[in-house]
């Protein structure tokens, strides 16, 4: 992607970008923390600072006073008051990217002290077994089961809250023992996870987090390939439906780059060029053979900004993660 264009992507996602700092997932639609973060981190990313700024202070304002986040907002407020553990933790990756990117410490000192409390939050309802119920209903009660891919971003957020916390001169090793128990339970056992097997998310999430690893994430992959991957088209979300996504495209070009296979991410991340418009915008996805986009019309933040991002990770040449690859473009930056 050349900087015109990406700086056309970004533009994108800030148009959609409301006054209260949130990035909802289309112009119109509601928003998540989760996705609402992805957005922030390409902004970081590619030198919006202003508008990633506007995105923290909305977290700063959307989060509960226990430290949650209700799943879902609109504009005038909440939409779903169900809490998904892995929207609340993922913020983390948002206040790192800034960090990393702007060098604005004390504006991240600012935020990380009402993120600690969402931190503490989430981490509560770590199980024995290191696993997370994927979500609580409103009165705090764990929900059956937990989700792979959900898990697996988790591991990503807590490694950028360690990132953070050396950056910033703390050091608390539960960060690091929470990351490693979950690591654990998504690398040696499904039991107690819910059956997404037909969700490309699962078939590449752990590879992206690093939560699995060599021969078992080579054949993890190779069933990515053979079940998602429609050559020149991309990731379809779903094993049983044709839809192909820009997201999950570039998503899984990220966990192909971490397994190091370049050109597996190179191939996919040309093909997500064919949901590219011409303001830079990416549809959410088209559904094959007549490549329809669904939801009809619909241009994603989160599309746009998963795909700025893999194209960043891709741009390093060499096998690496999601968190060190943002340290590493930070310090190219000279943000950090």
């Amino acid at each position: 992607m050349r900087p015109a264009e990406e700086a056309a992507t970004l533009r994108s996602i800030a148009l959609v970008q409301l006054p209260s700092g949130m990035i909802p997932w289309a112009r119109g639609h509601h928003g998540d923390p989760w996705n609402h973060t992805e957005a922030v981190i390409a902004l970081a990313a590619g030198g919006f600072a202003a508008e990633a700024a506007a995105g923290l202070s909305w977290l700063s304002g959307a989060v509960n006073r226990d430290g949650s986040f209700c799943q879902y907002f609109l504009a005038s407020g909440v939409k779903e008051p169900r809490i998904d553990l892995n929207c609340c933790l993922y913020p983390a990756v948002g206040i790192l990217s800034y960090l990393l990117f702007s060098g604005d410490v004390a504006a991240v000192r600012s935020h990380v002290g009402w993120f600690d409390a969402t931190t503490a939050f989430v981490l509560g309802f770590q199980r024995e077994d290191g696993s997370f119920p994927w979500a609580l209903d409103p009165d705090r009660r764990a929900l059956a089961g937990s989700l792979k891919a959900g898990s697996s971003a988790m591991v990503i957020a807590l490694e950028a809250i360690e990132a953070l916390d050396d950056l910033l001169g703390r050091s608390r090793g539960r960060i690091k023992e929470a990351r490693e128990a979950l690591v654990s339970s998504i690398a040696s056992s499904a039991e107690g996870f819910l059956d997404k097997s037909q969700w490309a998310m699962d078939a590449y999430y752990p590879v992206l987090a690093g939560a699995v690893s060599g021969d078992a994430a080579r054949e993890m992959l190779e069933g990515l390939k053979s079940r998602h991957l429609i050559a020149g088209h991309g990731i379809r979300a779903l094993s049983s439906s044709e839809w192909v996504t820009a997201a999950e495209t570039a998503e899984a070009a990220m966990a192909f780059i971490h397994a190091g296979e370049q050109e597996t991410a190179e191939a996919l991340l040309a093909a997500v060029g064919n949901l590219r418009q011409g303001d830079g915008s990416y549809l959410t996805g088209r559904v094959l053979p007549g490549l329809a986009p669904f939801p009809a019309g619909e241009c994603s933040t989160y599309s746009a900004a998963a795909v700025v991002l893999a194209h960043r990770v891709l741009s390093l040449h060499r096998r690496v993660g999601i968190v060190e690859a943002l340290i590493e473009l930070g310090d190219r930056a000279g943000g950090g």
